[in-house]
């Protein structure tokens, strides 16, 4: 599986920089990592946070893309400018977001179901802007069909690569992905594809791999990867030992727990903190109970303590 490249898909609230910077240092496999999307709407700033979540000197070791979404033109030119400007050798288009806060203001997946609309702006774009575009989408709004005539529009414009989550927007991410829904797409698309969708173990690569008579040989990895942290560096061929896995997973835990005390009100750090434990319960055998117990510890004086006994209880 060596030869497989993997990026791990932005999860907004979970992949920020200090994620992504403490991801790939002490798990690694990761090829590329995608910010959670920079969200532009004509006379609304963008929030600080998120500008310095995708500036260059908070991505400086990664193999980082910018994501943006959206559908103002002006903007979306000026924000490929800016990315032209810090380096950045790609930016992300977002098709894909399902969430109804999202698509009832014509974003993210609604746009699916506007295939002359996203020819006009990607028309506009590309006359306009040097920087590599990417797009990640999805099957259709609601129906996986949607994507045939969509794959014809992507392939009037140098589109670098595109991502498709077998999904509808509708699924969310409800049932199971349809990864067969891409092979007629295989040879009809010019850009080259990325997969994504259900993966959460190595044979999860392997059985797309061949599904796709390995045409397909990059993946987009989320919630697999944040379940399972050494995901992608398995599929890359590294073998851990249980102790060595716990011994790395904590060491990521505690730099996440310093990093996020430094940054955020204590009110506020242990509900982070749980964010993060909702996947990183994956890794314990007892899954449940570890969450459980997480969830229902209100004291911040006593989360290290806790932690620190989960882990010796592993």
């Amino acid at each position: 599986m060596k030869d497989s490249a993997i990026y791990l898909a932005p999860l907004q609230g979970y992949t920020n920089h200090d994620y992504r910077n403490l991801y790939h240092k002490y798990f690694g496999g990761v090829d590329k990592y995608f910010s959670p999307y920079l969200r532009f709407e004509e006379g609304k700033e963008h929030k600080k946070s998120v500008i310095k979540d995708i500036h260059p000197e908070n991505n400086e070791d990664l193999n980082f893309v910018p994501q943006i979404l959206g559908t103002n033109i002006s903007i979306f030119i000026q924000l490929a400018k800016q990315f032209e400007n810090w380096g950045y050798s790609e930016m992300n288009w977002n098709l894909g977001c399902p969430y109804p806060m999202v698509t009832n203001r014509g974003f993210g997946s609604a746009l699916l179901q506007k295939p002359k609309l996203v020819k006009q702006i990607l028309n506009d774009v590309f006359t306009k802007i040097e920087i590599p575009l990417s797009i990640k989408c999805r099957l259709g709004f609601e129906n996986p069909e949607e994507i045939h005539e969509l794959i014809e529009v992507f392939n009037g414009f140098p589109i670098k690569e595109l991502t498709i989550h077998a999904r509808t927007a509708k699924q969310m991410y409800r049932g199971v992905a349809n990864p067969k829904a891409l092979i007629p797409i295989i040879n009809k698309s010019k850009a080259s594809l990325c997969y994504n969708g259900d993966i959460s173990k190595i044979s999860d690569i392997e059985s797309a791999k061949t599904l796709f008579n390995n045409n397909i040989n990059t993946f987009m990895i989320g919630r697999g990867i944040l379940k399972n942290p050494f995901l992608a560096s398995e599929i890359k061929g590294k073998i851990y030992s249980k102790d060595e896995k716990m011994e790395i997973l904590k060491l990521f835990h505690n730099e996440l727990f310093i990093i996020n005390s430094e940054k955020l009100e204590k009110s506020h750090l242990l509900g982070r903190m749980k964010t993060h434990w909702e996947y990183l319960s994956y890794m314990f055998e007892n899954q449940h109970k570890v969450y459980k117990t997480i969830k229902k510890n209100k004291r911040l004086d006593k989360y290290e303590s806790l932690i620190d006994k989960i882990f010796a209880d592993a």
